[in-house]
């Protein structure tokens, strides 16, 4: 059925009013709608929006919401860091006032004689993530630097650890005007400072080698031990060999255990690429290779999968305003703390973390291809199909593999093992990874950062911002796209047995 219709009469100049739009007594709408105000008048006051709002609309809005209004305005508009800059003073006195031994290291400098304070840089640490770590955590200390995308080009140094979950511990934080060696040697030196160290002794720390991060951990730390992130190894021998088919070796040498598993590899790089062969033996392969690591550091870590799933949880507060940056990543550290002294709860009759329990699972599974040579006490002899012989000795938890003493978990031939002798494998699993260790790192939780609105103002000088300078930084992450992308996937693909190339899942 159609309906038709005929125009009679048209007034082109139309002389009704217009109807204004609904004012919505919210600050997300006010800021939308006086957006170009605040992108024209940066100093624009409030008292101008509310006596505009009252004349538009006829009603007069709270001052509370104008400020919350302005304050996001501010923060879409990119306009809030200088706000940020003026209040650390104030962080610094909130972050000891909830905990005398929390550390807010602040440096500034002057450009001119008689300036106000400029910041220059910042190192924050929790004294509770700081006694977790040492205490209660794996040894390995995962550092990396973040660009920050704001007006200032500043970087963000970060420091994190894995408890004995598999959980992502951040430890402490630093903000830089360019990461170089000065500012590695500023964080580093701190953090040792933090965690009441002797030179980093028994302290194992990785990093990818940018900016002298080797050089200030081997020449102020020296008795701590440096480990080189596989992934930079692995972007450079792409860049320079990129039709070499080596990857899948590559990565198998890198999580092999023992040193005749990683020759085995490195001989199958040689046989496809000798060039590659020689250039991997020059990039110092002691700091990289799974099976030069220390025993005590009880991880398996060889990339920065750390502090990039780190980075991943707090990317939503990454381009705030450096103040507002702090204090979230305050809170969320105080939430986390939270979280996990709570979730203990459901599994506190069992002996290991849940985490430790779906590898038992797992290398359990895979040791039963393993059939019982010899037995001589403690000593037992085990072999599979393909001949392999290892040695295991249940009084010295250990294995020819390596992987039980470099994991702190019993390895598919150790479960094996322990299967034959009667005995319960989370038994032999290492101290740290207990349920009780766990239990006693959260129970004692951690203070709640305030709120701003409960902050005890005071008259904290306030500081100005960095001048903003073209720098050039060397590394960041980002450059070299296409190889950083290709080897990420291939270090997440290539992930073979359990026993040779065991991978690390974290949770957060």
């Amino acid at each position: 059925m159609w309906i038709t219709f005929i125009v009679k009469e048209f007034v082109a100049q139309h002389k009704c009013t217009r109807r204004h739009q609904q004012f919505q007594d919210r600050p997300k709408w006010i800021s939308a709608i006086y957006l170009h105000r605040w992108k024209l008048q940066p100093n624009l006051r409030t008292v101008d929006i509310r006596d505009e709002i009252e004349a538009t609309y006829g009603v007069i809005c709270h001052e509370a919401k104008l400020l919350c209004a302005a304050k996001r305005a501010k923060h879409i508009l990119g306009m809030d860091h200088e706000d940020g800059y003026a209040i650390l003073n104030q962080f610094k006195v909130e972050m000891e006032r909830i905990n005398s031994r929390n550390i807010v290291l602040m440096e500034t400098k002057r450009h001119e004689y008689g300036e106000v304070e400029r910041f220059k840089r910042m190192f924050v640490c929790w004294e509770r993530t700081s006694y977790a770590f040492k205490n209660h955590c794996r040894r390995l200390l995962a550092v990396d630097g973040w660009k920050i995308n704001n007006p200032y080009n500043s970087v963000m140094l970060v420091a994190a650890a894995l408890d004995g979950n598999n959980g992502i511990l951040p430890i402490a934080f630093c903000e830089v005007q360019v990461e170089d060696l000065d500012s590695w040697v500023f964080f580093i030196k701190n953090i040792n400072n933090a965690l009441r160290l002797e030179h980093g002794e028994g302290l194992c720390i990785m990093g990818d080698g940018d900016n002298g991060i080797d050089y200030a951990v081997e020449e102020f730390l020296p008795k701590a031990v440096y480990r080189q992130c596989c992934l930079k190894i692995f972007t450079q021998m792409v860049k320079r060999f990129p039709t070499a088919p080596v990857e899948h070796f590559f990565w198998s040498a890198c999580r092999s255990t023992s040193a005749t598993s990683f020759n085995k590899y490195m001989d199958l790089i040689h046989n496809e690429s000798e060039e590659c062969h020689d250039w991997l033996l020059q990039t110092d392969w002691s700091s990289w290779a799974l099976f030069t690591i220390p025993k005590w550091v009880k991880c398996t870590c060889v990339t920065l999968s750390i502090t990039d799933k780190l980075r991943n949880y707090l990317h939503l507060y990454l381009e705030m305003s450096i103040a507002s940056r702090f204090v979230a990543i305050a809170r969320l550290t105080a939430e986390l703390f939270e979280r996990r002294r709570m979730e203990v709860w459901n599994w506190y009759r069992e002996k290991v973390t849940p985490t430790v329990r779906e590898v038992i699972k797992d290398r359990t599974i895979d040791g039963q291809r393993f059939v019982l040579v010899e037995e001589n006490g403690p000593m037992l002899k085990l072999t599979d199909t393909t001949s392999l012989i290892v040695d295991l000795n249940m009084e010295a938890q250990s294995c020819s593999c390596e992987l039980w003493q470099i994991s702190g978990i019993p390895c598919a031939h150790a479960c094996k093992g322990i299967q034959l002798i009667m005995g319960n494998v989370e038994e032999y699993v290492d101290n740290m990874m207990s349920v009780q260790n766990f239990c006693s790192m959260y129970a004692p939780g951690m203070m709640p950062f305030p709120e701003k609105h409960a902050w005890k103002w005071g008259t904290c000088n306030k500081l100005l911002p960095p001048m903003i300078e073209s720098v050039n930084t060397l590394s960041m992450k980002g450059s070299n796209e296409s190889a950083s992308s290709r080897a990420r996937q291939c270090s997440e693909n290539y992930s073979d047995a359990a026993t040779n190339n065991p991978k690390v899942h974290m949770v957060l």
